[in-house]
């Protein structure tokens, strides 16, 4: 739900503060509308559901593979595509995918929503209302900022999304902000978030040529200098960096590609 909109409409309302945080504890438990909540009264509950969407986000689609996986495609108010996947493991883990752009600028050769159009970042209520729709559907524990989109291009939306995710039971340490390198936001992200989020490098070549042919943001942000702030980030933090990495062969089709890019969801799904 649009958290800004709900403070708004509950203090137009003459509501008490507190207010918003009670329907947040109930969106953030699963409650599949605001008829769950108990501890408002009947005439607020009718108010909200008219004045307040209960998600930001409009679920189109959703796909289920025979290993438990689950994806989404939902669209945002103007229809921008937007997908999120609930990843189901035997060990009991359930991890999401989420997305924090439709579509993303950076237009990495191996990547479905590379070959997207870029339609704009998300807001931190269109992150969470993707973690919200798979909570709904049973609990969570783990989540990836790995889906459509570069993090780091919208790292205020991103920490305000990921800062909240401990109320649906995901915590810190089983966050995980994946980037490609944008030197700008990492950066922000080593020197500005002291919650322990993990960090986890796209990295996808180890040499300089070839990743400029892959992933044109080298050539912006070479390597060295992207590595050399995960060293400082690991000197500062003390935490490790995660590094994620696909091999493609060099007579790789444009099928191929599009093929492998579709595991997490269609962005950079296939590290």
């Amino acid at each position: 739900m649009d958290l800004a909109l709900l403070e708004q409409t509950l203090g137009s309302r003459g509501e008490a503060p507190y207010r918003a945080r009670q329907v947040w504890e109930w969106a953030a438990r699963g409650a599949s509308g605001y008829d769950e909540m108990s501890n408002l009264s009947v005439a607020l509950r009718r108010a909200l559901a008219e004045e307040v969407p209960f998600s930001t986000l409009m679920l189109e689609t959703e796909s289920h593979a025979r290993d438990g996986t689950v994806k989404a495609l939902f669209r945002t108010r103007e229809g921008h595509p937007v997908e999120a996947v609930l990843m189901r493991f035997r060990d009991g883990r359930r991890s999401l995918c989420v997305s924090s752009q439709s579509g993303c600028p950076l237009t990495c050769t191996f990547c479905a929503t590379g070959a997207m159009r870029f339609a704009r970042n998300l807001t931190a209520s269109e992150i969470l209302d993707q973690a919200l729709h798979f909570r709904r559907i049973e609990t969570v524990d783990h989540c990836v900022f790995m889906g459509m989109g570069e993090p780091m291009l919208n790292l205020d939306g991103v920490l305000e999304a990921a800062r909240r995710l401990p109320d649906l039971g995901i915590t810190h340490r089983r966050t995980t902000i994946s980037t490609v390198g944008w030197l700008p936001g990492l950066r922000r992200f080593v020197d500005e978030v002291e919650e322990p989020i993990r960090l986890a490098l796209s990295l996808h070549a180890p040499e300089e040529g070839l990743r400029s042919r892959i992933m044109p943001v080298n050539d912006r942000y070479p390597l060295a200098d992207v590595l050399a702030e995960c060293r400082r980030y690991f000197e500062l933090r003390h935490r490790k960096v995660f590094v994620e990495y696909v091999m493609l062969a060099a007579s790789t089709t444009a099928r191929n590609t599009r093929r492998l890019s579709r595991g997490c969801s269609t962005g950079r799904s296939s590290r």
